[in-house]
């Protein structure tokens, strides 16, 4: 099989690493995570400006158009790079639950600013009582669906607290599970942020009687979209594990004990070596994803048995990684100690490795 990107996909993933190599090191990484966004606002009006923003977005919504390999693309080169800017939650989830779900009135007014990087939305769906995705939400959305009032409560909303639109996942009183669109400033929204383990902006939100618009289409995409989002994390984890392999590759060629370099050692070697194998094992499985027909049932389970693969595999190399680096690999002074932090926070997003494995068992099951 053929897995060389053709011109294009080229162009795009250079366009990503040039940005990461024009904007990041570890203490501007840090500037950007100890700002109160979690990240650099004029570097996202810079993503904007290089129409990055538009990428899963159809050409009839002023997108690009861009299809699996493009995402994973642009996701392993963000990965590589320890970005921090919001891809993952603003662009690939929220943005395109939006585009997939929204009215075209919705999609008129959002998507254009979301693609010239004015607007952020941000999905708030999970909740305490359920475990990573919950079944159906505690949340409660009362009243015609021209009026709507919501009262519950989301947690670890990322994203929520720079957001201007919230996406929020909520039953209706038939019972039945849908999305409704929040302004983030709407009367009865309280919110609570905090900081991820990587740095990243998150927050509980509370509902009360808060206004809200029916989103008609949202709960027939939902799950394809969640979909798009695990391939991009597993895209990302696959970027951040080159990073950290090729880190310490590095490192213990410079790195004395006993008068030589560690790497020497054939036991540093055995694990650089299992390094190597479980970070070309996750591409394969990462490309064997992106090839399925996005929408079908190969596709969900594919990607469903690829992030529980690679995220145990990511918390594999991260740990081998910091390890091998030794009391430094633990500074935050080192990108390697930060894309170890990113690692544990993705390795965890929609589901953690064991979470996903029981997934796919009961979808291979049932297939």
């Amino acid at each position: 099989m053929n897995f060389d990107l053709n011109q294009e996909q080229m162009m795009l993933r250079d366009l990503v690493e040039r940005f990461v190599a024009g904007h990041y090191d570890p203490i501007r990484r840090l500037g950007y995570i100890a700002g109160p966004r979690g990240y650099l606002p004029e570097n996202w009006k810079i993503l904007a400006g290089t129409g990055l923003l538009a990428l899963p977005f159809s050409e009839a919504n002023g997108g690009i158009g861009g299809g699996a390999v493009e995402l994973i693309t642009v996701a392993e080169a963000l990965g590589k790079g320890v970005a921090v800017e919001p891809f993952l939650p603003v662009v690939l989830i929220a943005a395109s639950l939006i585009e997939r779900g929204g009215s075209e009135a919705m999609k008129a007014e959002l998507l254009p600013r979301i693609i010239a990087g004015d607007c952020l939305p941000a999905l708030a769906h999970l909740e305490r009582a359920g475990r990573f995705l919950p079944a159906r939400p505690q949340t409660r959305a009362a009243g015609l669906r021209g009026a709507v009032r919501l009262n519950g409560q989301k947690i670890c909303v990322i994203g929520g607290g720079f957001a201007d639109v919230l996406l929020v996942s909520a039953c209706d009183e038939a019972g039945v599970t849908g999305l409704y669109r929040v302004e983030a400033q709407a009367a009865g929204v309280r919110r609570t942020d905090y900081r991820l383990v990587d740095g990243a902006v998150a927050s509980d939100i509370s509902f009360q009687e808060t206004p809200a618009q029916y989103m008609p289409g949202a709960a027939a995409c939902f799950e394809e979209v969640l979909d798009q989002a695990r391939l991009a994390i597993c895209a990302e984890l696959v970027g951040l594990m080159t990073h950290m392999f090729e880190a310490t590759l590095e490192y213990v060629k410079t790195r004395q004990q006993f008068g030589q370099p560690i790497g020497r050692f054939q036991a540093v070697q055995h694990r650089l070596a299992d390094g190597y194998v479980l970070l070309e094992l996750s591409r394969s499985q990462l490309y064997r994803a992106a090839a399925q027909t996005p929408g079908t049932a190969e596709a969900h389970r594919a990607i469903i048995g690829a992030k529980a693969l690679i995220s145990g595999f990511a918390r594999n190399i991260a740990e081998e990684a910091v390890q091998l680096h030794g009391g430094i690999g633990t500074t935050e002074e080192l990108m390697v100690g930060q894309a170890f932090k990113r690692t544990l926070l993705l390795a965890s997003l929609l589901g953690d490795s064991e979470w996903d494995l029981r997934h796919y068992v009961q979808l291979t099951k049932a297939a």
